[in-house]
């Protein structure tokens, strides 16, 4: 009986597989093997660059395939550096990608600039270079950025400073090369950046709060206390608690837009909102998360908040105003209290917090009460 098996085994391993017939079928549906796609609207790839399993990649004819890693954004900025690389056009397109893809990431890793700043130069990169990408650099004028400027103003005039922010960067840089002789960029007025006018009143903060879900309620609590914007508010959790000896406790983090540090003690209504997570402690690694456990997007909890301002019939209030509110409140309650103030908001610098409230809050003061002239000779 075991013969038997074992002969019935080598015949079917012996038997040949139809492999002809396989390739011919392939052959008829006209296709030779299946394509994988990875086609992500929000990580779009310039022309060129492709994304293999995990790892980007690009190469040029009759050479190997190059590498940049699995970071979509670290990647963009490599692939554009090395696209260049060697190339002998110098016109503006060469200068943006130079910058983003090659001084970006090297400040970035001397520690020298942000990298959400390099995130904001790569993201506002490519509407720099459809507007003024093929113009030479040396034929680059401030009239050329001013016919840009008005037009992209129409289309996007919340961030067309930004993107005027990046070309000038890009051509001080290279005027520290010395591929410029001079940064024209500087030569062109930038649009007034828009002040918000109205702050969030108390009755609309309660309103918006009595009708919010428990997420929403403290991601509120944690952006008006802390006077966080809605990212670092969503990094929060408790790798950030610090207990001292006193019994005292407090929350340590960086602002993410300046990466300077704050410490905050838990104390007030903050303790309150913090209660939930401190006994017995959680296991989540942040505070503000989704019914399932994970963690919320700043679109995701800004469209929550926005459905929240509807439900309540409040207008115009953004989740990142509640940063605003709770300065303008503490600067109304002490108004000398500047240092306190800037260190909550992450400011270098106090200057910077004085402009900062100042744009939010017109100073008040006394009207004038001198006595007019011909009432006095009365």
């Amino acid at each position: 009986m075991p013969p038997r098996k074992l002969c019935l085994a080598r015949q079917l391993e012996r038997r040949p597989c139809n492999h002809k017939a396989t390739k011919s079928t392939s052959t008829e549906s006209g296709r030779k093997g299946r394509r994988r796609l990875h086609n992500d609207a929000r990580k779009p790839l310039p022309p060129g660059l492709y994304l293999d399993w995990q790892q980007y990649r690009a190469r040029r004819p009759g050479q190997p395939w190059t590498y940049f890693g699995t970071d979509y954004v670290a990647a963009v900025a490599a692939y554009a550096a090395w696209r260049y690389q060697g190339g002998s056009a110098r016109d503006v397109a060469w200068l943006i990608d130079r910058f983003v893809g090659q001084f970006c990431p090297d400040r970035v890793k001397a520690k020298t600039m942000s990298a959400r700043t390099a995130r904001d130069y790569l993201r506002d990169s490519p509407i720099v270079k459809k507007g003024l990408g093929h113009i030479p650099i040396a034929a680059l004028a401030p009239k050329h950025i001013a016919k840009f400027r008005d037009t992209r103003g129409l289309a996007a005039p919340a961030h067309v400073r930004n993107e005027m922010a990046c070309l000038s960067s890009a051509l001080s840089w290279a005027v520290e090369a010395g591929v410029v002789p001079t940064n024209v960029a500087k030569e062109v007025r930038r649009p007034r950046k828009s002040v918000r006018e109205r702050l969030v009143t108390d009755a609309e903060y309660l309103a918006v709060h009595a009708v919010a879900g428990a997420s929403v309620r403290l991601a509120m609590v944690l952006c008006v206390r802390t006077l966080g914007l809605p990212a670092d508010v969503l990094r929060m959790g408790r790798r950030n608690l610090v207990r001292y000896d006193d019994g005292r406790q407090t929350m340590r983090f960086k602002r993410g837009k300046t990466g300077v540090a704050v410490e905050i003690e838990i104390i007030g209504e903050l303790a309150a909102a913090l209660e939930p997570f401190l006994s017995p402690p959680t296991l989540h690694p942040t505070f503000v998360r989704r019914e399932d456990g994970k963690a919320y997007t700043v679109d995701g909890i800004g469209a929550m908040f926005r459905r929240c301002c509807i439900k309540a019939k409040v207008a115009d209030f953004g989740l990142r105003d509640l940063r605003a509110k709770g300065a303008t409140e503490m600067y109304r309650a002490d108004p000398n209290n500047i240092r306190k103030i800037q260190l909550l908001l992450g400011h270098k610098s106090a200057q910077t917090t004085e402009i900062y409230l100042k744009g939010l809050l017109a100073e008040i003061v006394c009207p004038n009460e001198r006595p007019i002239i011909a009432e006095v000779l009365k």
